[in-house]
């Protein structure tokens, strides 16, 4: 599909899903008419706790207001044994998300998941205070708001944008040589960001390997990704240290 069709759909497309959505941008280059996310809080406002034992990423998309704020609301529920109970509602433009976006009458919010049970999320809500509550995948209505999710170890994440440094301490990180924590590595901030050639470059995801992202030069829409080493998912405490976003951060 060429990148002005993918373009096309974006516009034409009443509600896409978040995954839908990714699968059309991953493969663009940044532009300024492409919706990019927003890291809606600085790191020392996000609890340590909301980013510990992070297994993936939970995707709310809905339509948005006449202010273009996000509108909907989503069930709540609690665990009762093996199964769930309705536990209230939750005000999708209430929530603390980590990032997320609003784009063509679309709003996007994108959640840290602890825990998966079948079709459940145990998601972070505030990742201030660390709020969690449980939601479900299977939205019972069509218009409302549609939830997806994504783990840290799908393939989905490949040729994906990523932010390396708004969740890692002193917004730094190490690029490795080898998926290893003893392997040769770099330091990496917004002043020293990845190269190549001693060229600024594209970075992408191109796997995710145990602990470690493997990052890879985006050259051209039609070769693949460039690899040009590994930056660990977390700390050695479990906190995330990266986020995964749709295109790269402006």
């Amino acid at each position: 599909m060429r990148p002005g069709m993918r373009l096309s759909l974006l516009s034409r497309t009443p509600l896409l899903s978040a995954l839908s959505l990714f699968v059309l941008l991953a493969a663009l280059p940044a532009r300024a008419d492409l919706p990019h996310e927003t890291i809606y809080l600085p790191r020392a406002e996000i609890s340590d706790e909301a980013l510990r034992n992070v297994i993936g990423i939970a995707f709310i998309t809905t339509m948005t207001g006449p202010e273009e704020e996000p509108t909907g609301e989503l069930m709540s529920y609690r665990p009762e044994g093996d199964a769930f109970e309705p536990d209230g509602t939750l005000v999708i433009q209430e929530l603390r998300a980590i990032s997320g976006w609003e784009y063509d009458l679309q709003s996007l919010r994108k959640l840290p998941v602890v825990e998966r049970r079948g079709h459940y999320l145990h998601v972070v809500i505030d990742a201030h205070t660390n709020e969690r509550t449980w939601i479900s995948e299977i939205q019972e209505s069509e218009t409302g708001p549609d939830v997806e999710f994504l783990a840290f170890d799908s393939k989905q994440w490949a040729w994906s944008g990523i932010d390396l440094y708004s969740l890692a301490p002193q917004g730094q990180t190490r690029l490795h040589l080898a998926p290893r924590p003893d392997a040769r590595s770099y330091q990496l901030s917004p002043a020293y960001p990845p190269r190549r050639n001693g060229q600024s470059v594209d970075a992408r995801i191109l796997q995710i390997r145990g602990n470690f992202l493997q990052l890879g030069d985006m050259v051209d829409l039609d070769q693949p990704l460039v690899p040009l080493g590994w930056v660990p998912l977390t700390d050695e405490n479990g906190v995330l240290l990266i986020w995964p976003v749709f295109a790269p951060m402006c």
